[in-house]
């Protein structure tokens, strides 16, 4: 059986089509079960996973076409499955009333939104054939129809300023400048006087000061000049003295700075020594003592590695019982079109090629049908992975 979910033709955020194709039981009354897996848990109506076991009802399934049958989804599948990272892998299991049972991977469309895509507000209900509580409460968002208070609140808005004009500010103004206007010829006159004066003042100051003799001024200069010389003279010999005290302590540094250049050598090499211990690299397994998973996986997908050098981290940390690093590694970078990983990935889960560890426990037939047809369709003419589906659908 293969499964697959797309999006509605409407694209309505939330909602979804679940194609079955080769189911060979009932159309009515059956239980469908998804565990993602990560963590081997179980989706839940209220849109968490649980190690707990849990099915949901399916009234009947309708004919999509001739080879399909198909089944609305609603938000409470749709959402969780689109929350988690897009490594994680899906295990869908369908079972009619009398006991036929089917399981099979989904497939999910790059195209699907969740329910938050639509805004702030729920999602519109859609008639889901899926029987849970969550979907029978979708219809509820009807009396967001009270818009009638605004018209209440813009009415006096529109009055309000009528009642207000009346201002009396402008009878103050008038007034005011009536007075300012009268005393403003007074204050000019007042301030014209003040420069004056102040004028009057500067001149008789500067004709009382220059008329004193000059003559002593020279002579003061002239004294000035020669203790400038005599000040210049001894601060030259002064300069001189330091100069050569400076040159002398100089070569003394240099001398005892020679003697010590050999022990001081020594510790930069040390220091270089320690310094050059670099922190393992972003994508190795002892950088994966240092951090947790996501930021390991994360470290690896941004690092430029080839298909073997990632290999070899895949399988230390396989080794290593890190089970969900080496899932997530394969995942990643097959998904991102490396058809290598891929192949190798599918290996894990053929029967023929399956090696018992603690990450892979048991052989999976149609989780490596999955990765072979996903080494397919990024390389079309890959005959192992063509030989191995036709085997493994026989």
């Amino acid at each position: 059986m293969r499964v697959d979910l797309r999006p509605l033709e409407s694209g309505m955020p939330g909602q979804g089509r679940l194609l079955l194709t080769g189911w060979s039981g009932a159309t009515t009354t059956l239980q469908l079960m998804i565990q993602e897996n990560q963590d081997k848990q179980f989706l839940h109506p209220d849109k968490s996973w649980s190690t707990k076991p849990h099915s949901f009802e399916v009234a009947s399934l309708e004919e999509a076409d001739a080879e399909r049958l198909q089944v609305v989804l609603g938000s409470t599948i749709i959402d969780p499955l689109l929350e988690l990272p897009g490594s994680t892998q899906y295990m869908l299991t369908l079972q009619d009333a009398e006991g036929t049972k089917a399981e099979s991977v989904i497939r999910l469309s790059r195209n699907l939104m969740p329910s938050s895509a639509a805004g702030a507000g729920p999602s519109a209900s859609v008639n889901s054939v899926l029987q849970t509580p969550t979907v029978e409460k979708t219809p509820e968002p009807e009396p967001a129809l009270k818009p009638e208070p605004e018209s209440v609140v813009t009415t006096p808005s529109e009055h309000e300023p009528e009642k207000t004009r009346p201002d009396p500010a402008p009878v103050e103004e008038t007034s005011v400048d009536g007075k300012t206007s009268k005393r403003g010829p007074l204050l000019f006159i007042l301030a014209a006087l003040l420069l004056l004066a102040a004028v009057a003042f500067g001149a008789w100051y500067w004709f009382s000061n220059n008329n004193t003799d000059p003559e002593p001024v020279i002579e003061e200069t002239t004294e000035e000049k020669g203790t400038e010389e005599e000040n210049t003279e001894e601060e030259a010999t002064e300069e001189t003295g330091t100069e050569e005290e400076f040159t002398e302590e100089a070569s003394r540094e240099e001398e005892v700075a020679e003697e010590e250049l050999p022990e001081s050598t020594e510790e930069p090499l040390n220091n270089t020594a320690s310094s050059s211990a670099v922190p393992a690299t972003a994508c190795s397994i002892e950088a994966l003592d240092q951090q947790d998973e996501l930021t390991f996986v994360q470290g690896c997908s941004e690092a430029e590695m080839t298909s073997d050098a990632l290999l070899e981290v895949i399988e230390a940390a396989r080794n290593a019982d890190y089970c969900g690093v080496a899932r997530r590694l394969y995942a990643n970078r097959a998904i991102a079109g490396d058809a290598t990983i891929a192949l190798a990935y599918a290996r894990e889960y053929d029967p023929a090629y399956h090696q018992e560890s603690t990450c892979f426990a048991s052989a999976d037939a149609e989780t490596a049908g999955y990765w072979y047809q996903t080494v397919l369709d990024i390389d079309p003419d890959n005959s192992e992975a063509q030989a191995r589906i036709e085997e493994l659908s026989e």
